[in-house]
């Protein structure tokens, strides 16, 4: 393992993946379960050290820039990583509505840095709106080259979002997401407009909180997305499964789950001459200690996770392990 030059931007994307569950408030968590919210301002802020081994392709990273040929085993490799995140926001007192930023967790991952107004409605509902954008995503400009080392290019994601909680007092919620992603230098779509990757992902989420036991919830969610890109063989359905687990009490928070998913691509690769098609499945856990050291206003965070990505183009698939410890404060 080589030493830990300093992280680019791309290392704080995964830092965000994995600190944005972390740093979930737990008053949102509350909220969720409709438990009323405090009036005011509140602030919540976490930083902490992640650490990431993965052998994905697509993920730029020095230790994997260049490939000797498109059958060959990826480079593993492995870096420690900053991890940061906030949630700031205010409640008002009478009708409960609250006006945010921060980086709250999204239904396909992170969404980056959101603005936001969450909404209570008639019936015990509530509704979530938010504009976001991810700053610091980075692809390769060809990540198909060969011989040659692989340069970065920027990522540009942004979007809005709405989440509906509690449908009409029931435990149902669901949720869409619209984001438009804008590549800076695509040189594989210039080589093949096939595999352009510019364009728009729609994200539909839908799913139901069963209330086990007080402060023990059970949380099953089916999601189907379309990305429709301006490449053929880069479109896609995508239709996913997750399962989530819950447990709050005054001083500790875990949250496990599990999730699989298949992306169905429109058209044929124009390098490996077949339709990509995609399965990944992930596990996540997460333990949130509040009252840290006996002081209320502090709180620790370890978490984990695993994700697969089988693909029948065997350039294509992944493994990745995450893993991370945060020191937060809540104002």
């Amino acid at each position: 393992m080589k030493g830990y030059p300093v992280p680019k931007y791309r290392w704080v994307l995964y830092g965000l993946l994995l600190c944005l569950t972390a740093s979930l408030p737990l008053s949102a968590v509350r909220a969720e379960e409709g438990r009323g919210p405090r009036a005011g301002w509140s602030f919540n802020l976490a930083a902490g050290a992640g650490y990431v081994v993965s052998n994905d392709q697509l993920q730029p990273n020095d230790g994997n820039e260049r490939v000797r040929d498109l059958d060959d085993n990826a480079n593993r490799f492995d870096r420690v990583i900053p991890l940061a995140s906030f949630d700031l926001r205010y409640t008002f007192a009478q009708s409960g509505r609250q006006l945010y930023l921060g980086t709250p967790l999204g239904p396909d991952g992170p969404p980056g840095l959101t603005l936001g107004t969450v909404l209570p409605l008639d019936g015990g509902g509530q509704l979530d709106l938010g504009v976001f954008v991810k700053p610091f995503g980075e692809v390769w400009e060809d990540p198909y080259l060969v011989d040659r080392d692989r340069n970065e290019t920027d990522k540009h994601t942004y979007g809005a979002k709405v989440d509906y909680a509690r449908i009409m007092g029931t435990g149902f919620a669901a949720g869409y997401t619209l984001s438009r992603i804008d590549i800076d230098d695509d040189d594989i779509g210039q080589r093949f407009d096939d595999l352009e990757r510019d364009g728009w992902i729609h994200a539909l989420q839908l799913g139901y909180v069963f209330q086990l036991t007080p402060g023990l919830t059970l949380l099953p969610q089916a999601g189907f997305t379309v990305g429709d890109l301006d490449g053929e063989a880069n479109s896609y359905l995508g239709y996913r499964f997750k399962l989530g687990l819950r447990h709050l009490t005054p001083k500790h928070f875990f949250n496990l789950s599990a999730e699989i998913g298949y992306q169905d691509y429109d058209d044929e690769h124009p390098i490996f001459f077949k339709d990509r098609e995609d399965v990944t499945y992930s596990l996540f856990g997460l333990y949130t200690h509040s009252h840290l050291f006996g002081h209320a206003p502090l709180f620790g965070t370890l978490l984990a996770g695993y994700r697969h990505r089988s693909v029948n183009i065997d350039f294509l698939e992944a493994d990745t392990v995450i893993s991370g410890v945060m020191l937060g404060y809540q104002f």
